[in-house]
C-alpha cells in the first residue's frame, strides 16, 4: 500500500487553471484547446518543458499554470495563431526567470533537482523520458540558462532552431551554438543508464538493515559517492561522502537505531530508496555501474519531498 501524492494546491475560491481555461475557450481564439483532454495534454507538455529547464516541479507547475492563465486572459483580437508555440514561449521565459533567480540565491549545501513520483511525470515525449533521470537533470546544471533551454527545446521536443530563437530572443546561429556546446558537455551524461535492478537495490537494503558493513561495501563501487540536499531545513552533509567504506558506514548509521526504516520506491522512472530516520525522511536516488551502486543522491529537504508516493509508515514526523 502506498500513500497517494498530495494534490496540487489551488487558491481559495479559484477553480484549477485547466477548468478556467477550458471554460474560457468560447471567448478566445484558442479554440484548439477547448477540449479538456487536449488542454491537459498541453499542460503536461509545459510541465515537461519547465521541469527539464528548472529541475523543480514546483517551478514547472507555476510556469505552466501562469502561461495558461495569461492565455485565458488574452483579448480574442490579440490571441496567437499558434497557441502551442505561444504557450511554450511564455512558459520557457517564466522558467528562465526562475532559474536565473535560483542561481543568484544562496543555497545551504548541495542543490539537487526535485524528485518526483514516476506516475506524475509528463508523458509529453514518452520515448525520451529518460532525460528526466536525476543524473541528467543534475548534469543540466552545468549549462547556462539560455543554453539549457535551447538544448531542452531542441533535444527533448525537436523544435526548429528558428522557433527556439524566437522563444529565447536570440539569433538562430547563437541557438545552434548553444545546442552544439551543450551536446558536447553532456555527451557522457546522456548515455543510456544501467538500470538499478531490484536485485541491486535488495542487496543493498538487506546489507544495510543487517548492519553488515562488508556486504554494504560490496554493494558499492570503490569510488561511490553520497550527495545530500537538506536545503538548510534538516541536517545533511554539506560535502559529498566519497568512498565505499564511508558511504556504507553512513547508510548503516542512518538506520541502525530503533525505528529506522529503508524501502524501495520509484522516483523519476527509476528505483530509489526511502529512508526514515529519527523522524526525518530521506529519498535516495541511485546510479549504477557494472551492477554496483556508484551514486546515492540523498534528498532530505522537506520542501522537495511533496510529490512522492511513499510506502506505508514513511510519513516524516
Amino acid at each position: 500500500m502506498t500513500v497517494a501524492p498530495p494534490a496540487t494546491p489551488v487558491a481559495d475560491g479559484a477553480a484549477p487553471v485547466a477548468d478556467r481555461a477550458a471554460a474560457s475557450t468560447a471567448s478566445t481564439a484558442g479554440t484548439a484547446l477547448a477540449d479538456r483532454a487536449a488542454l491537459e495534454q498541453v499542460r503536461g507538455r509545459l510541465l515537461g518543458v519547465g521541469y527539464r529547464i528548472t529541475g523543480t516541479w514546483a517551478d514547472a507547475e507555476d510556469a505552466a499554470d501562469e502561461a495558461l492563465a495569461r492565455w485565458v486572459a488574452l483579448d480574442p483580437s490579440s490571441a496567437p495563431r499558434n497557441v502551442d508555440a505561444w504557450l511554450t514561449t511564455v512558459a520557457t521565459r517564466l522558467c528562465l526567470d526562475r532559474l536565473r533567480r535560483r542561481k543568484r540565491e544562496d543555497y545551504a549545501g548541495e542543490w539537487l533537482p526535485e524528485p518526483v513520483d514516476t506516475a506524475l511525470l509528463p508523458a509529453d515525449r514518452a520515448e525520451r523520458r529518460d532525460d528526466l533521470r536525476i543524473a541528467v537533470l543534475l548534469a543540466y546544471e552545468q549549462l547556462g540558462p539560455d543554453e539549457r533551454a535551447a538544448f531542452v527545446l531542441r533535444e527533448a521536443y525537436d523544435l526548429p532552431y528558428a522557433e527556439i530563437a524566437d522563444t529565447l530572443g536570440a539569433a538562430v546561429a547563437t541557438v545552434r551554438q548553444w545546442v552544439s556546446r551543450a551536446r558536447h558537455r553532456l555527451e557522457s551524461d546522456l548515455r543510456p543508464p544501467e538500470p538499478a535492478s531490484d536485485a541491486v537495490i535488495s542487496t543493498l537494503v538487506e546489507a544495510v538493515l543487517a548492519g553488515d558493513l562488508p556486504q554494504t561495501i560490496a554493494a558499492l563501487t570503490a569510488d561511490a559517492r553520497v550527495i545530500s540536499d537538506g536545503g538548510g531545513k534538516v541536517n545533511a552533509a554539506r560535502r559529498d561522502i566519497v568512498g565505499a567504506r564511508k558511504c556504507a558506514y553512513f547508510l548503516i548509521k542512518a538506520t541502525e537505531f530503533s525505528g529506522g526504516m529503508i524501502a524501495p520506491v520509484e522516483v523519476n522512472g527509476e528505483v530509489a530508496l526511502a529512508v526514515l530516520a529519527r523522524g526525518v525522511l530521506r529519498v535516495a536516488q541511485v546510479g549504477v555501474v557494472d551492477g554496483q551502486i556508484s551514486r546515492l543522491y540523498f534528498h532530505s529537504n522537506p520542501d522537495k519531498l511533496t510529490r512522492l508516493a511513499l510506502p506505508e509508515g514513511f510519513a516524516p514526523a
